[in-house]
This record gives structure tokens, sequence and C-alpha cells, in this order.
């Protein structure tokens, strides 16, 4: 598809007709693997501007598939087409479900992956509480990813964050810094939109800001005690200390800007 549309240069809307044409028919095919062969190539002309809104059941249909590589297809092209105007995205609500509750890792990652980016009201409302149990999955890959998706099931579904923010608590004691992280970042976000609500994870927070040697995090833990100092006076005095050994100790000038911007706003509360 994509050399004959290189070839057809003088021709191009032709030529991408007569394939759209083709494809209709390979996606009545009851082969899983000409099905998913005919989504992707949709997908691809999707991203150069053609519509394929009419294929959105058939996209349900290749994401249902058991083989991984057939899934991980129609949840590509689930994430970049549809929304919540499409006729048929309550379908995925269960196979996103089933899916996240596999035994497979990639299974689970690659519907927690899709549910990011097209989440809506409904289904963050009735995929909540399954997102909510994999906060608690054995494995790293699995949590972190859940910990993120979670945020966008707040924006979309604001009732779900004051019964599930326990557990999203919980995840910045988590062994694993990737999982820490992306709490600290879930955290930091919501604090953008009501900072006071956050106050009380100050210690956990200051713990982080101490004790971690992931730059990156430390940066956002930075940032949400810029956001939390204005509301607490003795924040700035508490954490005088730790940020000036952040701005004499670091090589990262990124790490250095927030400290030091944190400062002014900690020396302004006092």
């Amino acid at each position: 598809l994509v050399s004959g549309i290189r070839t057809n240069k003088g021709n191009e809307s032709k030529y991408i007709n007569d394939c759209i044409q083709e494809i209709k028919e390979e996606l009545k095919s009851t082969n899983h693997d000409e099905q998913a062969t005919a989504i992707l190539k949709l997908t691809y002309l999707q991203m150069v501007g053609y519509n394929m809104d009419w294929a959105s059941f058939k996209v349900i249909e290749v994401i249902s598939h058991p083989d991984f590589t057939h899934k991980r297809i129609g949840y590509l092209a689930a994430s970049q087409t549809f929304s919540e105007s499409t006729d048929v995205i309550l379908l995925i609500t269960n196979l996103i479900r089933k899916d996240c509750l596999s035994t497979s890792l990639y299974d689970g990652g690659i519907a927690l992956n899709c549910l990011a980016n097209i989440c809506t009201t409904e289904l963050a409302r009735d995929l909540v509480p399954d997102i909510v149990s994999m906060l608690s999955s054995a494995r790293p890959y699995i949590r972190k990813k859940a910990v993120l998706v979670m945020f966008k099931i707040f924006l979309k579904f604001p009732d779900a964050l004051r019964p599930s923010f326990p557990r999203l608590k919980e995840k910045l004691d988590d062994p694993e810094s990737g999982v820490v992280s992306a709490a600290v970042n879930v955290i930091c976000e919501l604090a953008k939109r009501n900072a006071k609500n956050y106050l009380p994870l100050a210690p956990t927070l200051f713990k982080l800001l101490t004790k971690s040697n992931n730059n990156w995090m430390v940066i956002k833990v930075i940032k949400l005690f810029a956001v939390l100092i204005p509301l607490e006076e003795r924040l700035g005095q508490k954490l005088a200390q730790p940020l000036c050994d952040i701005i004499n100790s670091t090589n990262s000038m990124s790490l250095m800007y927030e400290a030091i911007y944190t400062c002014i706003v900690g020396l302004s509360t006092l």
C-alpha cells in the first residue's frame, strides 16, 4: 500500500480509492490475518487524511481476535480513530475489561493504552473498578499503566476520585520506582486543579524528595511542592534546606531550575 502510493504520485487519489474498495472486500473475509491487515492499511490511510469511521465495527472485531498481533492492530486503530461520537465505542468496554484481566502482560498493557486514548465518561464509569483492582497487580508494568490511566478516568468521571484515591496514594510507597513516578505524575496533575486536597501527602512527598535518585520524579515532586507551599507557609521553611542541597549538588539543569523556582515561591510566603 505504502509503496503503491509512492509510485502513483500523479494519480494518488484514484489509487487510494481503489485500495479502499479492495480493503472493504478484505474486511468481509473470515481470515483473521486478512482482516487485521485490512485494518492496518486503513489505519495508515487515516493518518494521511482518509476517514475510516465506516470500519469501526470491524476494528472491534479485530480487537476481539485472540492473537496478540491482531489485537494490537485493532487497539491501535481504535486509539487513533475512536471518539465520544463513535457509534460502537461502548462495544469495546467488555473487550478492554477482558484484556485487562488477562493473564497476558501485553494484552493488559495495550488495553490500558487504548483506554487512555479513547476514555469517555461511560467507559470510565464502567471500567474504574477493574482499573483500581489492577493497581494491586503483581506486575509493575501493569501497575504503572493502571496508575497513569486513573488520571484520564478522573478527568472523565470525577466521582471516581474520592473512593479510589486511597488506592492511588498507596502507590507512592510502591517498591518499584516506575510505579511511584507514575503516581507522582498523576497527583501532580490533580493538584493543579485543587491543591488543598493534597496537603496531607506532604510528609510522603518530602521523603521522596530527600531519598529518591530519580531526577525526573524529583522534578515532579518539587513542582508539586511549588503548588502546595502557598497553602502552608511552614512547608517553605521545611523545604529550604533540601532544595538548597539539590541546587548545590545536582548536575541537572532542569532539576536545578525547579529547585530554584520553588525556593523563590517558598521565600515569597515567608
